[in-house]
């Protein structure tokens, strides 16, 4: 699965590979630093981020933040959904973060 990648001050897109569903889980755990929360987005997209960022005293994540409308801390990532699965990030995402796609 593809996500895209935002940390303080990079913003990169990944692969999240994962052999089954707890595999995937665990690059996602690994990649945020933590257990993982969900925010919604618009337009079919998902932030996941460490759940715990704040107590962990993560910095804050200004453009996470302003993307997702909720304070984030630390590195997050944005990806799709395919009913209850994650999928790749909705290319939309890409187009407005990605300077060199």
């Amino acid at each position: 699965m593809r996500a895209l990648k935002i940390e303080l001050n990079r913003i990169s897109i990944i692969d999240i590979e994962g052999a089954d569903v707890h595999a995937e889980l665990l690059a996602l755990q690994h990649e945020v630093g933590g257990y993982i929360e969900t925010v919604g987005l618009k337009d079919g997209g998902v932030m996941i981020v460490d759940e715990e960022g704040l107590l962990k005293q993560y910095p804050h994540n200004d453009l996470a933040s302003i993307i997702s409308g909720h304070h984030i801390y630390g590195t997050a990532l944005i990806v799709g959904t395919d009913e209850d699965e994650f999928d790749d990030v909705p290319q939309q995402y890409i187009d407005a973060y990605m300077i060199d796609t």
